[in-house]
């Protein structure tokens, strides 16, 4: 091999080296686009997270005010408060639901199945709100559990909510207590020609 094949081949050699250079530079760059897109996804799951976290504390702070103004309006001569904590646990957020009477979770004494349909009561319109479906709720003798001592605050919160919340509410009752906050009243009447409604109010 004469010196000019020889230069010709060292040329050569150098042409695929430069594009080899070529190529691990831009494979560096590429490299380092990646990483620092890699670094602005993880600051913005970061930054999603943590707005995510305060939207569903602000809801649960909601759902909580909610909660506890029913149950103080209706429970009054007790210290009842509806206590959403919110906690995170392998990168997913869990709620634990508790109610408490003077600081006391579960302390309620003979009105506990009283608080449980009251509660009942208010998560559902809740879903109703949030999963904006029709105003309308059909309740059929769902306080019979609810102390007497506590049906006259019951209705009372029943028709203010309604009022407030735009909720139509149908209630079926035998109770004595709770005509006296409805907006119109209709009783069941048996007639020789069959069952009839009367509108009381």
């Amino acid at each position: 091999m004469n010196l000019s094949e020889l230069q010709s081949r060292i040329d050569k050699i150098d042409g695929f080296y430069g594009a080899l250079k070529s190529r691990q530079v831009a494979l560096d760059e590429e490299i380092r686009m990646q990483k620092d897109e890699m670094d602005l996804l993880s600051k913005a799951s970061h930054v999603l997270k943590h707005m995510l976290d305060v939207m569903v504390k602000d809801e649960i702070t909601k759902m909580a005010g909610l909660m506890t103004y029913g149950l103080k309006t209706i429970f009054e001569d007790q210290d009842l408060t509806f206590l959403p904590v919110m906690t995170r646990k392998n990168d997913k957020v869990h709620i634990e639901l508790k109610t408490v009477n003077k600081g006391i979770e579960g302390e309620f004494g003979s009105f506990g199945g009283s608080v449980a349909v009251i509660e009942s009561f208010l998560l559902r319109i809740l879903c109703i709100l949030k999963m904006k479906m029709a105003r309308f709720m059909l309740l059929d003798e769902s306080f019979a559990a609810v102390s007497a001592e506590y049906r006259p605050n019951t209705s009372k919160l029943i028709g203010e909510l309604s009022k407030k919340l735009g909720l139509d509410i149908l209630l079926v009752t035998h109770e004595k207590e709770f005509p006296e906050f409805a907006d119109h009243v209709y009783r069941v009447v048996e007639t020789p020609k069959g069952l009839t409604m009367e509108q009381m109010k």
